[in-house]
């Protein structure tokens, strides 16, 4: 089962996540490896496992499969960065975004696809995983990298859309 699939035993409540998600489908705004990479890491990022599996089945065959590595490793690393850097800004007691961070982050230079995909890829996980920190470095280097502010924004609302969609699965489970 795919996530269209999946959207279609939804409830009548949640028709809006069905509507949304054929509309990011549908839109054009980011090429298909993009769009499809970004569903699949957001899934992931929600942890639901019946989410993961219909994103699988959805998006096997649409992304490169030599960038299915990067979509992990987006993942991987920023499931520990977004924890680790909102805990620098959440905790008031020391200034410890003025401590090194003593996090080995190479992934973060060794992907094969481009960096505004790559960090297109981080910041839905950020997005997700709730880190203004990692959010606005994210979305600073897709800027410096000169991805429109329409491409960021629909990295977030295909973000909102999956994490929305596993939400419900939960419910209805």
């Amino acid at each position: 089962m795919n996530i269209q699939e999946s959207l279609n035993a939804f409830p009548e409540y949640a028709k809006d996540l069905k509507l949304n998600y054929s509309k990011i489908i549908n839109e054009n705004i980011l090429n298909q490896q993009q769009l499809y990479g970004i569903i699949l890491v957001s899934s992931l990022a929600t942890q639901m496992e019946d989410l993961i599996n219909a994103a699988l089945n959805e998006t096997k065959d649409k992304i490169d499969s030599l960038f299915i590595d990067d979509i992990y490793g987006a993942y991987s690393i920023m499931s520990m960065n977004a924890i680790y850097y909102r805990f620098t800004h959440l905790a008031t007691g020391n200034n410890y975004s003025s401590m090194p961070a003593n996090l080995r982050m190479q992934y973060m230079s060794k992907h094969k696809m481009s960096k505004p995909d790559f960090e297109m890829l981080c910041l839905a996980v950020a997005i997700i995983l709730g880190c203004g920190k990692c959010i606005n470095a994210h979305e600073e280097v897709l800027t410096e990298n000169n991805i429109s502010t329409q491409n960021i924004q629909t990295v977030a609302r295909i973000a909102s859309i999956i994490n929305a969609i596993a939400n419900i699965m939960r419910v209805i489970k």
